[in-house]
């Protein structure tokens, strides 16, 4: 309905999907040690070599690619390289962890890429227009849970969900991320944000199907959820919306006793 020129959005999601897919590649290749300070080290190319190994359950195996996939990306955002904002930087991760796993798994076709990608861009929209994607505003619940939203719906629809069964998984997936802080050591996207990416993908995992197994029906809206995640960032103090005054980012600097 939006678009200038026909075709015009199946190109950009084209564009945008080709990019979560090189960024993936280039945070697979990538080792060494992230700059900043932290010496925190690359580890996306290790998980995926456990994986390729066959190092995990196999109920977890999938799971576990779509966590490394998620470090790639975060890896790269932290050294600097080129990421889809999906919804942020901090929580790029998350989204094409999540949907490139699966594509490649199930082999997707084209059109059921753009329909899940079109589905998490839409409730990236309403969190935006109706709360707030920052974390500077609201906390990592803004930046990790809609991330984490958006990708349980994108799930949700390419695992055959109806329109209810997928907001449902958003509304799963952002209820369980309220009051979630932005607290990251020395200002740095690294810590704890790559690991947190990380667990966004299961939790998109698991709002998924808990949405599909629940039989219709639930007490709480997305579009409340949403809601009471802007109030609850509008409740928490400063410290713990990216300031790097409290939180873990102060807690490594307190003796332990």
């Amino acid at each position: 309905a939006w678009e200038r020129t026909p075709g015009g959005t199946a190109a950009t999601l084209d564009e945008v999907w080709q990019a979560m897919r090189t960024c993936v590649r280039r945070g697979l290749e990538g080792r060494g040690e992230l700059p900043g300070g932290l010496g925190m080290r690359r580890r996306a190319a290790e998980m995926i070599a456990r994986v390729d190994a066959g190092a995990f359950d196999g109920g977890y195996e999938h799971i576990a690619r779509a966590q490394a996939y998620a470090f790639a990306v975060s890896e790269e955002n932290a050294a600097g390289g080129r990421v889809v904002t999906a919804p942020t930087n901090g929580a790029a991760g998350i989204l094409p962890g999540v949907l490139i796993e699966v594509a490649d798994r199930l082999a997707l076709d084209t059109a059921a890429v753009h329909r899940a990608l079109a589905t998490a861009g839409a409730f990236g929209a309403l969190i935006k227009h109706h709360a707030s994607l920052s974390g500077a505003e609201v906390g990592c619940q803004g930046e990790v849970g809609s991330a984490t939203a958006m990708a349980a719906a994108a799930l949700c629809e390419i695992l055959g969900g109806d329109p209810d069964d997928v907001e449902y998984a958003a509304e799963i997936a952002m209820e369980h991320n309220l009051g979630l802080t932005c607290d990251p050591l020395k200002g740095l996207v690294q810590a704890p944000c790559i690991e947190r990416n990380a667990m966004g993908v299961a939790k998109a995992w698991s709002a998924a199907q808990l949405a599909l197994g629940a039989g219709g029906g639930h007490l709480i809206s997305f579009d409340r959820v949403i809601q009471v995640m802007k109030r609850t960032g509008d409740d928490m103090r400063r410290e713990y919306k990216e300031t790097g005054e409290g939180g873990l980012a102060v807690a490594v600097n307190l003796p332990e006793c």
